[in-house]
């Protein structure tokens, strides 16, 4: 069986009502994808280096499992769009143009969901920082 996408592992958690449940099932769906996606929406530490919003992107409309890239694959690109040594070391034009062809080759759910993340503004019911440093106790450190 294939993995679940990310943002069906956070919609999954959103419909658990139990606060611990939602804790188990986090931990139980735990990827370094789901680590980075939680750590770049509500770690203050995570700062992206590029603009706000969503740009201008033609989403994939591949059905789910179908799609040229997911974040299980593809989440190592984050280290071009957040700062830190590599992405400090790539220029703008290039890190943006990288991003864009990232989401496009992402499932459309799976991109907004990472453009979300990126702004600080990913909104799921029940998924807060506070629950996923319950979860991840070491993920967030500011």
């Amino acid at each position: 069986m294939a993995k679940k996408l990310i943002s069906e592992v956070l919609t999954e958690a959103s419909k658990i009502t139990k606060k611990a449940d939602r804790v188990t099932y986090l931990q139980k769906n735990s990827s370094p994808a789901l680590r980075d996606v939680l750590r770049i929406a509500f770690d203050d530490d995570v700062v992206s280096l590029l603009p706000t919003g969503a740009p201008s992107y033609e989403k994939d409309d591949a059905p789910a499992g179908h799609e040229f890239l997911n974040l299980h694959r593809g989440h190592r690109r984050f280290k071009y769009f957040f700062k830190g040594p590599v992405a400090n070391e790539t220029p703008a034009l290039r890190r943006e143009g990288m991003f864009l062809s990232f989401i496009e080759s992402l499932n459309g759910v799976e991109a907004e969901m990472v453009i979300a993340a990126k702004d600080k503004k990913l909104k799921i019911k029940g998924i807060t920082k506070a629950l996923v440093k319950e979860a991840f106790p070491n993920l967030i450190v500011k």
